[in-house]
């Protein structure tokens, strides 16, 4: 007797959670780069951006130049891309989309958390001043950028070892 096929609509949700956690790690990643990245001086390039850092606030620290911005920010949605890709089957155009939404969503809490934190306020306080961020939506359209530049690989190429004959 052949085994039952979870229903679509449970496939569906399962695939769009690992998205979620995927670009969640994404993020994760990208912020942890921008922190190791922060003291290099070959990457001061471009205009600084306010709030990159947003737990350096306290330490002055938290602005940072954009060509730090892109070398943390691009791989991290490559990375996405790809494990978006690998676990869905979305395309580019909806890797993209998922990636910088998620990012989007994540990052716009972890401001607020951030600013709560280094003013000892409630975290609701810093809601509605974090979509003002630049920071964050440059950090969400380089995610988004590098999802879409992802390579298809995994359910979403076709197979799951589509990836080895690339």
């Amino acid at each position: 007797m052949p085994a039952a096929r979870p229903h679509p609509l449970l496939r569906a949700t399962g695939r769009a959670l690992a998205v979620v956690l995927v670009a969640s790690a994404a993020v994760a990643a990208g912020i942890g780069w921008l922190y190791l990245l922060r003291d290099v001086g070959g990457l001061n390039a471009g205009p600084r951006i306010k709030a990159a850092l947003p737990l350096q606030r306290l330490a002055g620290g938290s602005a940072q130049p954009l060509g730090r911005l892109v070398v943390a920010w691009l791989p991290a949605g490559l990375a996405a891309g790809i494990g978006a890709g690998a676990v869905s089957q979305l395309g580019r155009p909806g890797r993209a989309a998922a990636t910088a939404l998620v990012g989007l969503v994540v990052l716009l809490a972890l401001g607020a958390l951030a600013d709560a934190v280094t003013a000892s306020e409630p975290i609701g306080d810093h809601l509605r001043s974090q979509p003002h961020r630049v920071a964050i939506w440059v950090a969400a359209g380089l995610m988004a950028a590098g999802a879409a530049l992802a390579p298809a690989i995994g359910r979403g190429a076709g197979s799951h070892a589509s990836w080895a004959r690339r």
